[in-house]
């Protein structure tokens, strides 16, 4: 089988660890690829035994693993998700909520990997498109996390039009607003005071950033929900980033619709710990990580 490698050089100094996550896959008898070109960006690579470097579009990828932290891993999702493979990542970030494997467990969990004793999970992911005042098409954009929609660089309050499948819910003023998957639920939203859903849950979570009013109230829509939000006329122009990635300039009365996408991410579940426990866990020893830098 092949396991396809993608690693962050800022996290990952000299691409020891995909050196390392490569040879181990190639001793177990599977077959590690590697990005096109990366035989160029780092030679060494190519001692690794039985190495490709091929587009993974073009090979039969049973799982894609990415080495960094949360970002990367949602950059080579955002990069791969069309593919028919599996996601796991090897955080060298500070938590990596998304990460399963710890660099010091880098050989035992491969083995896991490879030997396929392991579950997966069906994330669901959401699609926003963005329409102008004429509504016309200006963009669309998958996200495995969150949209968040927020003020921009000047402090203005920010006015949105909240609707669920059709009703006004709420005309929101504040910073903004994190439209939300499950898996999502332990980021952005969750420092906003959002709830925490399991990952394989597929409802969608509404959050206010900062919110203007004395009764600032998350939402909770089913899968189906169609979630649309409308902007006023604006002063300073909010931002819209699925994934934290630039997206659409936003204008006075654009309009945003979100709903779930038609295809689930599938991510690798090695460990049995409790959800919760370990999300607990992880925001403890975040605390810690930034305490101690």
């Amino acid at each position: 089988m092949n396991y396809g490698i993608c690693s962050n050089s800022s996290r990952d100094n000299g691409y020891e660890t995909a050196k390392k996550t490569a040879e181990i896959i190639s001793s177990l008898g599977a077959t590690p690829v590697f990005e096109i070109g990366m035989d160029d960006v780092c030679p060494k690579l190519k001692e690794v035994p039985g190495v490709l470097f091929e587009d993974f579009a073009d090979v039969d990828i049973k799982t894609i693993i990415s080495i960094g932290g949360d970002g990367t891993f949602l950059s080579k999702v955002a990069k791969y998700r069309d593919l028919d493979t599996e996601f796991v990542g090897v955080n060298l970030g500070s938590i990596g909520f998304l990460n399963e494997i710890l660099n010091e467990d880098l050989e035992k969990d491969l083995a896991q990997l490879i030997s396929g004793d392991y579950k997966t999970i069906d994330r669901t992911q959401l699609k926003c498109d963005v329409y102008n005042k004429n509504g016309k098409l200006k963009g669309s954009s998958v996200c495995l996390n969150d949209i968040i929609i927020v003020r921009g660089a000047k402090p203005h309050i920010t006015t949105l039009v909240l609707s669920i499948d059709g009703q006004i819910i709420e005309r929101f003023r504040g910073d903004g607003l994190v439209v939300s998957t499950a898996t999502g639920s332990s980021a952005y939203s969750l420092s906003a005071g959002g709830p925490i859903l399991m990952p394989g849950m597929k409802d969608i979570i509404v959050t206010p950033i900062c919110s203007h009013t004395l009764n600032g109230y998350t939402y909770v829509a089913t899968p189906e929900s169609e979630i649309k939000i409308t902007l006023e006329s604006i002063e300073s122009a909010p931002l819209i980033c699925p994934d934290g990635r630039d997206f659409v300039d936003l204008e006075s009365f654009d309009s945003i619709e979100i709903r779930k996408y038609d295809k689930v991410l599938k991510t690798v579940c090695l460990k049995p710990d409790s959800f919760f426990a370990n999300v607990r866990k992880k925001i403890v020893q975040r605390g810690y990580f930034y305490e101690n830098r």
